[in-house]
C-alpha cells in the first residue's frame, strides 16, 4: 500500500511540474492551464484506481485508458484533446529526463467529424437585441454586452477581460485580449457605438457604485461580470425571446463569422477578426455558408426535390 501511495505522491508532483512549465515557460492563458490539468488529473485517476505506474505504462494502457472514455460516452472531439494533453505531458517528462519511454508514440488521433456550430439568423440576432429593457440599468448593458459580442465577435473570456482603456468609442474600435494573451484590434459599427456609448455614459456610472473598476462590464453589485452570469444573460434573453436553438455567448460568436461568410467577407479576413492562429479553424464557417445555399436551392430551384414533391401533388 504504501508503494501505491508513493506512486500517486510521484504522478502528482511530475503533472505539477508540467503545470508549471506551462505557466512560467509557456506562457499559456489560465483557461488553456485549466483545462491541461483538469483533461490530466482525470488521466492520472484512472491510472492510480487501476495500479497503474506513470513511467511504466505501455501502449496498451493509453488504449485502456481511450476505451475507458469511449463508453462513458465522450465524444470523439474530447477523447482527442484528451490525448493531446497526455502526449505533450509525456513529451515534457521525457525532454526534462523524467521519463525515458513514450507510451503514446504512434497512437493516432481518433477521427473528427468537423461539428458545425450553432449560429442564429439575421432575425433571431435582431429579436435577442430587442428582448432587454433598454430603458433600465441593466437592460441598457445587456443591449450592450449582445451586440458587442454579434458585432466584433468576440470569445466571452475577452469581453469579460475587456477594460475602459481598451474601448475607442472616437475610432470605434476595442483592443482585444484573445488567447495566449495575445491583442488584435476590432473595430465594430454605429449600432454597437451607440449602444456602448450609452452603456458607458449613463448605465455603467449606476453600477459602479463608487468602486473603483476598470473592467467595461459589471453585475449589478458593482463586481466585475463573470462567465456565469454572463452565460445566464444570454440564456435568460433566448428564453424571452423563444428561441429554442442551444444559445451560449459563443453562439454570437459563431453567428458573427456566419453571417460575414455568407455576406462574401474573405476568409482572411474573418480569421484576422476572430484571432484564429491558423485559417484552418475558421474554414468552419464555409461549411455553414455552403450548407445555406443547399437548403437556398433546395427551397426555391423549380426542379429541386422537394419542389418537385409538390408539383407532383398538384397534378
Amino acid at each position: 500500500m504504501h508503494g501505491i501511495n508513493q506512486n500517486n505522491d510521484m504522478n502528482r508532483e511530475y503533472l505539477r511540474k508540467f503545470i508549471d512549465y506551462l505557466f512560467f515557460e509557456r506562457g499559456l492563458s489560465d483557461n488553456t492551464i485549466k483545462a491541461y490539468k483538469s483533461d490530466l488529473e482525470l488521466f492520472l485517476s484512472f491510472l492510480e484506481s487501476s495500479r497503474y505506474k506513470l513511467s511504466g505504462i505501455t501502449q496498451k494502457e493509453i488504449y485502456e485508458y481511450l476505451g475507458f472514455c469511449t463508453r462513458t460516452g465522450l465524444s470523439t472531439k474530447t477523447i482527442s484533446r484528451y490525448l493531446s494533453a497526455i502526449r505533450r505531458f509525456y513529451r515534457f517528462l521525457i525532454s526534462e529526463g523524467m521519463l525515458k519511454n513514450d507510451p503514446t508514440l504512434n497512437i493516432p488521433s481518433p477521427k473528427q467529424v468537423p461539428e458545425l456550430p450553432e449560429y442564429l439568423t439575421i432575425e433571431e440576432i435582431e429579436i435577442l437585441l430587442e428582448a432587454p429593457e433598454s430603458s433600465t440599468i441593466l437592460g441598457m448593458r445587456d443591449r450592450a454586452i449582445i451586440e458587442v459580442l454579434y458585432s466584433c465577435g468576440l470569445r466571452a473570456s475577452e469581453l469579460l477581460s475587456l477594460r475602459m482603456g481598451m474601448v475607442n468609442l472616437k475610432e470605434k474600435y476595442l483592443v482585444v485580449q484573445g488567447k495566449g494573451g495575445k491583442e488584435r484590434i476590432v473595430p465594430f459599427g454605429n449600432r454597437a457605438h451607440d449602444l456602448l456609448k450609452r452603456y458607458i455614459e449613463y448605465s455603467r456610472p449606476m453600477l459602479v457604485k463608487g468602486f473603483e473598476r476598470d473592467e467595461v462590464f459589471l453585475n449589478f453589485r458593482g463586481q466585475p461580470l463573470s462567465r456565469k452570469g454572463l452565460w445566464k444573460i444570454i440564456k435568460f434573453y433566448a428564453r424571452k425571446c423563444g428561441i429554442n436553438k442551444c444559445i451560449k455567448p459563443h453562439t454570437l460568436r459563431h453567428s458573427f463569422a456566419t453571417h460575414l461568410i455568407q455576406n462574401g467577407a474573405d476568409l482572411r479576413f474573418v480569421q484576422e477578426l476572430l484571432g484564429h492562429a491558423d485559417i484552418s479553424t475558421t474554414q468552419i464557417y464555409t461549411h455553414l455558408s455552403r450548407g445555406a445555399l443547399i437548403d437556398a436551392h433546395k427551397r426555391y430551384h423549380p426542379l429541386s426535390e422537394r419542389n418537385l414533391s409538390s408539383i407532383t401533388k398538384d397534378k
